[in-house]
């Protein structure tokens, strides 16, 4: 009997331990600003058309089937810890190949106190992220036809691992080109081809 009253005792005193330190932490939230959103590019409804150089003469259609704001435990924190103080914010839209065929396409950009991390992924492949989001790797560059400013040019340093080589992006229209190691590519393409149906 005595056991179980301790056992109440501790456990109430460290209820309101707990209960004390969360009332106590203050919390702040890095939230986007000014635009910043626009670095994941897509919106709800958004599509892209992707010329598959296996397949010159179709496109292959990409639509945003996701677009997600969440909060995030800031660097120091984890999900564990009874009061997290800084909290980053992170945003991620997707663009999802119609038929499933190809690896969706994401955007995520996560928002911190002083600065904006941004990372391309290539579903189930690779995530890259951009080194510098105030550096674009070319003032403008033809891509498909299409000259485009202020593009990213992220190499994989590591593309036998996850097959993806390069990623060439910019914040205006996101995904420009995903480049394979086998050298195929999915280029962003304004021409009016057929869409694929599979």
């Amino acid at each position: 009997m005595k056991s179980i009253r301790l056992f109440l005792y501790l456990s109430l005193f460290g209820a309101s331990l707990w209960l004390s330190s969360c009332n106590d932490c203050e919390t702040t939230v890095a939230q986007f600003e000014n635009g910043d959103s626009s670095w994941t590019v897509y919106n709800s409804g958004d599509k892209i058309r992707m010329v598959d150089s296996n397949r010159p003469d179709t496109v292959r259609v990409f639509s945003n089937t996701r677009i997600n704001s969440d909060p995030i435990p800031g660097e120091g924190f984890g999900p564990a810890d009874v009061c997290i103080e800084q909290y980053y914010t992170r945003r991620t839209s997707v663009m999802q190949h119609n038929a499933r065929r190809y690896p969706a396409l994401t955007v995520v950009a996560v928002r911190m106190p002083d600065s904006i991390r941004v990372s391309l992924v290539v579903a189930d492949r690779v995530e890259l992220p951009i080194p510098d989001i105030n550096r674009p790797d070319h003032a403008s560059l033809p891509v498909g036809g299409v000259t485009y400013q202020d593009v990213f040019d992220i190499v994989n340093t590591d593309s036998s691992a996850t097959g993806v080589s390069r990623i060439l992006f910019n914040r205006e229209h996101g995904f420009l080109q995903v480049a394979y190691l086998n050298k195929r590519t999915l280029t962003l393409t304004t021409r009016e081809l057929p869409a694929d149906s599979n």
